[in-house]
């Protein structure tokens, strides 16, 4: 059987036309490479190895620099020891877990942003919350900003109002679709201080009653009456936490007062919580 023919495969020569007009440089004949897609995409797959591996392991991409910027009431290092970046691969780093973090040790941050940066940086951008009451209680002292959430008093703001209480504020009731389980609890008990969110309704209930405040006084909250405040003239009054009847409630206050004097009594309590059913303690 003859043998087939060989067939031999030959480069496409080159010519350089030049100057002198006619002539031509012929160049040898270069072979034709041609590549596979399974070579192509191995070669990247191994390059893609080596730019993770010189991620990972040199040193250049080792975190060294944190550019931290909106703090300033919350001190940089406090922030910075939670996180604990400094010598870990650029590579390796979440945003959404640095971010989930910092909300979640320090309730007076609002929102955070995170970016890393080559060849080892990592920017955070917080942005705090201004808190607008002073909530003072034997506990601690605690900031709530106008969306109700509570957070512990580092450094100095000004807040508009102040309110002496001998207890929390009243929380928000969870729904059953936010409740946790007892469980989930515990282990967030061990991990995160528990600052209260109070309601909205309460917030406005305690910026309309300080103007009716009197002169020298202070709001106060009890977890049974609810607020008011200490009368100069020797006896506390509460209206309880709802105030969208605060009016009435103080017109009524002034009836009862006329009254008790009229009749030479001194209060030590009076409570107008219950709009249709208010009374009066001779003792405290």
């Amino acid at each position: 059987m003859p043998s087939a023919p060989m067939v031999k495969r030959q480069g496409r020569k080159v010519n350089v036309p030049l100057r002198t007009k006619g002539a031509e440089l012929q160049l040898p004949a270069f072979p034709q490479l041609q590549l596979g897609w399974r070579f192509i995409s191995g070669a990247i797959f191994f390059l893609s190895l080596a730019v993770v591996f010189s991620f990972t392991s040199l040193d250049a991409f080792e975190i060294s620099t944190i550019n931290l910027k909106g703090s300033h009431r919350l001190g940089a290092e406090a922030i910075l020891s939670q996180v604990d970046l400094v010598g870990k691969a650029i590579i390796s780093i979440k945003p959404e877990d640095i971010i989930q973090e910092i909300t979640e040790s320090f309730p007076s941050v609002k929102s955070v942003k995170v970016s890393a940066g080559l060849p080892a940086s990592v920017n955070i951008q917080v942005v705090e919350r201004d808190p607008i009451i002073l909530w003072q209680s034997e506990e601690m002292p605690l900031w709530i900003d106008a969306e109700g959430v509570t957070f512990p008093v580092r450094g100095e703001a000004e807040t508009i109002l102040t309110v002496v209480a001998n207890g929390n504020p009243p929380e928000i009731v969870k729904t059953e679709t936010e409740e946790t389980t007892e469980e989930d609890e515990k282990i967030s008990s061990l991990l995160i201080p528990n600052y209260p969110k109070t309601t909205l309704e309460f917030i406005h209930g305690m910026l309309a009653l300080s103007e009716y405040l009197p002169e020298d006084t202070y709001l106060q909250y009890d977890p049974q009456f609810g607020l008011g405040w200490q009368d100069p003239r020797g006896w506390l009054v509460y209206f309880g936490s709802n105030t969208s009847e605060i009016d009435i409630k103080l017109a009524e206050y002034e009836t009862i007062i006329s009254t008790l004097q009229a009749e030479n009594r001194q209060p030590a309590l009076i409570s107008l919580e219950f709009l249709h059913s208010p009374f009066y303690r001779m003792e405290p």
